[in-house]
């Protein structure tokens, strides 16, 4: 037998590289990561496929893809490209020497669990393993297409955006996209220089703008005091009240209804209990007509597609950019362990050998931060420093996040099971790990940092403070002072700021309004009583 591996990582993405590095900090050293791909970074290395286009930038800021123990460089713009966070990844795999633990072009056939031990089995040898933990992502080699018939019915041609490539260079095609995603828009933006293109977009779709201002990313606009405050004290359709279009200073004011302004692709769910398209760029090319908008599909004969709106029109091409199937893409896995649901969409609750890693949608922030911290937990569930609970208590939870789920996202649940409120998750797994600081302790030592992790900008530079290493205790101050620092985490603390004056005022109205009323009813019993005393002596 082969040498007998403590963990083995499939996949050589983001992912799976922070799993590697955090195993060998956890002093676990006899680890090997295994990917089908020519070369690592899984989708951010243009060499692999699939992979990122070449005119992609990444729809979350720097703030959200930054590691929380290696920054980016100074300098980095807020949305970089995409060669700059393959770069950024590359330089972190050599600052942390992760390189040699890096096995690529292995094919696996099969994983499977016998006498204790997983098997891996590949087209160029076996290997044997402990534990395995699968990171091959959300983008992978199983693209999601659309089965409703009609579409057999179209002579045209058919297209998944993992084929892009085949028709990135057509000119004079009228192109339908189907489906609304940060890619559907990308994509019809590069399209519609040569081609007419539409976009059918069938349960309406928020937009937001990536940027408030050049330097102002949006997604940096929330902050702990509001997340605190919307989750415990009102809701989150206290927020949604408070987009109305027709109030001022709101986003649905100035980023038209639902984001968008555009009827057809009015979402049936609230701001906050959806997923976004951060690209909003298309939105001004609909405005001038360059780009055209559409509900679902109703019929199609030949290349003539009939809407839900009733227009009909004639394509060359229907692009489908409606994402991928990431776990049952999982071919070598047992289907039980690759349908079942996962322990905080991480552990396989009956065998704790097994986890997965970077299979969530965060409806903001950034996958990769969210993978951070997963694979941070599962190092140290692999080293033995951290415990599970018991297979019963998993299952319960599961149900109970679930059921959460589906009510908290509608819109997108039943397409994405594994959709998430990044900062709530954050928590809930950082908890596991003893990774959230102690903020009244906090608040006595350091009261300044502690305003500035409150009224900044949201950040998880937060949980690298309880860290053993000072050095990455003092990278995060850093960060978390740089954050605070910035014209966007400003604008965070000024509306904390607002809020609290707002409320405050009525606070006192309220307060100065009882005790008027106080005195007048207790001046109104003092007359009464005086009428009576004198009524009393006329009687007399």
């Amino acid at each position: 037998m082969s040498d007998i591996y403590d963990t083995i990582i499939i996949g050589s993405g983001i992912s799976g590289l922070f799993t590697l590095k955090h195993l060998l900090e956890e002093n676990v050293k006899n680890v090997i990561v295994l990917d089908k791909n020519p070369e690592p970074f899984g989708v951010w290395n243009i060499n692999n496929h699939p992979s990122v286009y070449e005119k992609t930038h990444t729809v979350s800021s720097k703030l959200y893809m930054t590691i929380t123990d290696f920054p980016f460089p100074d300098g980095t713009p807020e949305f970089p490209h995409h060669s700059i966070i393959l770069k950024y990844y590359q330089d972190y795999a050599k600052r942390f020497n992760l390189y040699p633990y890096i096995k690529q072009n292995i094919n696996i056939t099969s994983v499977v669990k016998k006498n204790n031990l997983w098997i891996v089995n590949s087209e160029g040898g076996t290997y044997y393993s402990k534990n395995i933990v699968c990171a091959t992502g959300t983008v992978n080699d199983c693209p999601n297409i659309p089965t409703e018939k009609y579409y057999n019915n179209f002579t045209g041609q058919k297209k998944h955006n993992d084929n892009y490539e085949k028709i990135q260079n057509v000119k004079n095609k009228n192109i339908l996209i189907v489906g609304g995603s940060d890619t559907s828009s990308d994509l019809a933006m590069e399209l519609k220089n040569n081609n007419n293109v539409t976009i059918s977009i069938k349960n309406g779709m928020w937009f937001q703008n990536r940027n408030f201002g050049a330097y102002e990313a949006a997604d940096m606009y929330y902050n702990r005091i509001a997340d605190f405050f919307i989750k415990n004290i009102f809701s989150k359709k206290y927020v949604d009240n408070n987009t109305n279009p027709s109030n001022i200073n709101n986003i649905q004011f100035w980023w038209g209804e639902r984001g968008s302004g555009i009827d057809i692709w009015q979402s049936k769910c609230d701001y906050l209990n959806s997923y976004y398209v951060k690209s909003r760029e298309i939105i001004d090319q609909i405005s001038k007509g360059v780009i055209l908008p559409e509900n679902g599909i109703r019929d199609i004969q030949q290349q003539n597609i009939t809407f839900e709106t009733g227009n009909t029109r004639k394509y060359d091409i229907i692009l489908f950019c409606t994402g991928y199937k990431p776990l049952s893409c999982i071919n070598f896995l047992d289907k039980n362990i690759m349908n079942s649901e996962k322990y905080k969409h991480i552990f396989y609750p009956t065998d704790k050998s097994i986890m997965f890693v970077g299979y969530i949608r965060p409806y903001l922030t950034s996958i990769p931060m969210i993978s951070e911290i997963q694979s941070r937990w599962i190092a140290k569930v692999i080293s033995d420093k951290c415990l599970l609970p018991s297979v019963e208590e998993m299952k319960k939870e599961i149900a109970k996040d679930d059921l959460n789920q589906s009510k908290e996202f509608p819109c997108s649940y039943d397409r994405l099971k594994t959709i998430i409120d990044p900062y709530s998750y954050y928590n809930t797994i950082a908890k596991k790990i003893d990774a959230i600081p102690n903020y009244i302790n906090l608040f006595f030592t350091n009261i300044f940092l502690f305003y500035k992790i409150m009224v900044g900008s949201w950040n998880q530079h937060v949980y690298r403070l309880n860290d053993e290493s000072k050095t990455k205790q003092d990278i995060a101050i850093e960060n978390i002072n740089k954050i605070y620092n910035s014209k966007i985490s400003k604008k965070a603390e000024y509306t904390v700021i607002a809020w609290f004056y707002y409320y405050l005022f009525y606070f006192v109205a309220f307060i100065i309004i009882l005790f008027l009323l106080y005195h007048a009813y207790r001046d109104k019993k003092q007359i009464l009583k005086y009428i009576k005393k004198k009524l009393s002596i006329y009687k007399k």
